[in-house]
C-alpha cells in the first residue's frame, strides 16, 4: 500500500438521504489519499457540492458505488458529461460497484441525455463490477465489497477501503447485519448510515439499533450519515459524531 504517513482527507460533499432532508445533498464522500482522489458514492446532486468545494471532475481518479439507487449513483451521468464538456478530461476514469453497474449507468445516461452513452470522448471509462467478499485492487486501493440488506435491483454492498495505510469502512444503505462487524473491524473510520432514529424499517438502520450494536463495531472512529427527518429532529439526543455537508475528517 501507500506510505503509512500519508494524510487521508475525507470530505462529506453530501451527507443527506434520498429526499434531501435538512437541505443536505445526497450521498457523496470525497477522499484525498495523496496519490489517489476518489468518491465514495455519487448521488444525483453531487456535482453541486463538488463545484462549491472547487473539486473538478478531472481530478477524480475513481468513483466507488455501494449500490444502484439514484441517491448513490445517479450523479454519474452528470459527472461524465462535466468531465467531457467542462473539465475536458483526458485521463481514464474508473467506476467500480456492484454487478449491473455498467448497464445501469448507461441506461441512466440514455434516460437523461439520449445518445450520450455512446459518444466518443477523450478519456476512457473502465467499469469494474466487484464480486462480493472478494478484495479487489482498484488503482492504489484495495476494496472489499460485503453484501448487505438493501433492495436496489442489484446487490448492495458495504465497502472496506484500504488506502494510504488507512482503512475507511462504509455501510452503504442497509438494515443491521453482522456483515457490518466485519467491515468495521479495526477501521480507522466507519461511516455508517442511520436513516431512522428509533423506528424499525426495511432496508435501513436506525440510531437505536446501531447503538445497541455499538460495542460489536471495533472501529477506531464511528460517524453516522444519511439521516432522515426523524433523526435530524432528534439530533440533540444522538451521542455519535454526525456527518454534515462540507465536514472534513483527517486520518
Amino acid at each position: 500500500m501507500n506510505d503509512d504517513h500519508t494524510e487521508v482527507r475525507i470530505r462529506f460533499l453530501g451527507s443527506g438521504d434520498n429526499f434531501g432532508s435538512g437541505g443536505r445533498f445526497q450521498t457523496c464522500i470525497h477522499v484525498d489519499a495523496g496519490k489517489s482522489r476518489f468518491l465514495i458514492d455519487c448521488g444525483a446532486s453531487s456535482l453541486i457540492p463538488m463545484k462549491r468545494e472547487n473539486i473538478r471532475s478531472d481530478e477524480i481518479d475513481l468513483i466507488l458505488i455501494s449500490h444502484l439507487h439514484g441517491d448513490h449513483f445517479g450523479g454519474i451521468p452528470f459527472f461524465i458529461l462535466d468531465a467531457q464538456l467542462i473539465s475536458r478530461r483526458e485521463t481514464p476514469l474508473v467506476i467500480a460497484g456492484p454487478p449491473g453497474l455498467t448497464r445501469r449507468v448507461r441506461e441512466a445516461m440514455e434516460v437523461f441525455y439520449p445518445g450520450s452513452s455512446g459518444v466518443e470522448r477523450n478519456f476512457g471509462i473502465e467499469y469494474v463490477e466487484m464480486i462480493e467478499d472478494e478484495t479487489r485492487r482498484v488503482g492504489d486501493l484495495a476494496v472489499l465489497p460485503v453484501p448487505v440488506i438493501h433492495g436496489s435491483g442489484a446487490p448492495a454492498y458495504a465497502l472496506r477501503i484500504e488506502c494510504a495505510g488507512k482503512v475507511i469502512a462504509y455501510s452503504g444503505d442497509t438494515e443491521w447485519t453482522d456483515a457490518l462487524r466485519q467491515v468495521a473491524d479495526g477501521a480507522d473510520l466507519f461511516i455508517c448510515e442511520s436513516y431512522g432514529f428509533d423506528k424499525q424499517m426495511k432496508n435501513h438502520l436506525n440510531y437505536r439499533t446501531l447503538m445497541a450494536h455499538r460495542s460489536e463495531l471495533r472501529c477506531k472512529r464511528l460517524m453516522i450519515t444519511h439521516l432522515g427527518e426523524a433523526s435530524l429532529e432528534r439530533a440533540g439526543e444522538i451521542e455519535l459524531e454526525v456527518a454534515a455537508d462540507g465536514m472534513e475528517v483527517v486520518l
